[in-house]
């Protein structure tokens, strides 16, 4: 391997797998094997679900910082950098961090062949070994049982919701996935489930792995912005409107199970400081109402259209959606279509699973769509169509909000509200 750049490896890494998502296990723990990392030194908490698992990592970061501990984080996908996806008290990794892991790695794999997510996982399991952390909270990217970070034996983990989606590998059912999502539970450790109305077969997933769930509604409940834990004490939160308050209670609650919780202020503080840059993020920009959400299944979508509704109406909404061709284009659309009066349809180049602009568009109303070759032609058309006192929404993936963010960033005009 003779790349020496961040971005080469990350090319290179592209091309070296012939599958972009592989499930199973036996390569890498192989790898993982080698390289020291199987058995971590550290606590781990595990994050599985179909949506909200951003936030509940994010939260158990900040809660975790709070009561004196040294994290490590890892997440997928990023929205600007790759090296978001790993990050050590606070800051993420450097190139010269990554690129040590994957020349430790490539060394290491001899003629084992890893995907992206994998030679990914091993970084960070590798950089939170080196940086010797208290904690690594590892986040599933796809399912659960097969995922790269299922070949550590978590100490705990925290399933948020389940809902359709990738299901040319999980299944087409709510129950099928279930027991996917419940594979990164083990057997006498805390599995806490923040799914409100959770599938029966993951509890007789978590069940028959020996795991002691603690559930949503029944072992630990939620009344607004009360908490009550297991052990039956109390607190209450005020928490960002934009965040899914079940998502952070529960990185609360894993954390109390597991020993982990020595200052309950600092626990409320923290709950309350909770930030997850691009969801429901809000930005004026020229006095346009901007609205950036990495919504991008049935359920994160409705959830984007019910907190829209909750808003005082705007003059004219305006959506930037793109997708990957895998997902529910459709169905999405339809969600948002009473939200929504002008559709504007970027292609993502670069992107192999992304839908073109013409297939979203086949969704959306010709007289109310426009597309275009690039998502630097956006602005300059919304500037034109849109005026002050409008709504812009971006959504559609992690792909389309980075880059659209990156955009506005580069505008003038835009600031945080």
């Amino acid at each position: 391997m003779t790349e020496t750049s961040l971005a080469g490896w990350l090319a290179h890494l592209e091309t070296l797998h012939p599958k972009s998502i592989d499930l199973g296990l036996e390569r890498i723990t192989t790898v993982a094997e080698r390289l020291g990392v199987r058995r971590p030194h550290c606590k781990t908490i595990t994050v599985a679900g179909t949506n909200g698992k951003g936030t509940c990592v994010a939260a158990l970061n900040e809660l975790l910082t709070r009561q004196g501990y040294r994290v490590g984080l890892y997440t997928s996908p990023h929205l600007f950098v790759f090296n978001e996806r790993i990050v050590v008290d606070g800051v993420p990794a450097t190139d010269a961090d990554i690129l040590d892991a994957f020349n430790v790695i490539e060394t290491s794999r001899e003629s084992i062949s890893l995907s992206y997510f994998e030679f990914a996982t091993l970084a960070a399991l590798w950089l939170f070994r080196r940086s010797e952390v208290d904690v690594q909270v590892l986040e599933v990217g796809l399912g659960g049982r097969l995922d790269a970070v299922n070949l550590v034996d978590a100490d705990a983990c925290v399933i948020t919701s389940i809902g359709i989606d990738h299901t040319e590998w999980l299944g087409d059912t709510r129950e099928c996935i279930a027991i996917e999502k419940a594979g990164v539970a083990r057997a006498g450790c805390p599995a806490v489930v923040a799914d409100s109305d959770p599938p029966i077969t993951l509890l007789n997933t978590l069940d028959s792995i020996g795991a002691q769930a603690s559930v949503l509604g029944t072992d630990w409940l939620l009344e607004g912005a009360s908490l009550t834990l297991p052990d039956g004490s109390q607190l209450s939160f005020s928490p960002s409107t934009a965040l899914q308050i079940s998502n952070l209670a529960a990185a609360a609650v894993v954390l109390s199970l597991m020993g982990l919780v020595h200052d309950r202020q600092a626990l409320i503080a923290g709950l309350n400081a909770v930030t997850v840059p691009g969801r429901q993020q809000r930005l004026s920009w020229l006095g346009r109402d901007v609205w950036c959400d990495v919504a991008h299944n049935r359920e994160s979508v409705a959830v984007l259209a019910e907190a829209l509704a909750r808003e005082e109406p705007a003059k004219s909404n305006h959506a930037v959606f793109a997708g990957m061709a895998d997902k529910p284009l459709g169905d999405m659309i339809a969600i948002m279509e009473n939200v929504i009066n002008h559709w504007h349809i970027p292609s993502l180049e670069g992107m192999s699973r992304a839908a073109s602009p013409h297939e979203v568009a086949a969704f959306t109303p010709k007289n109310a769509t426009t597309c275009y070759e690039a998502v630097e032609a956006v602005l300059p058309s919304l500037i034109e169509v849109t005026e002050a006192g409008d709504r812009i929404v971006i959504f559609g993936s992690f792909v389309t909000v980075g880059a659209m963010l990156s955009e506005l960033q580069d505008s003038s005009g835009s600031t945080r509200e």
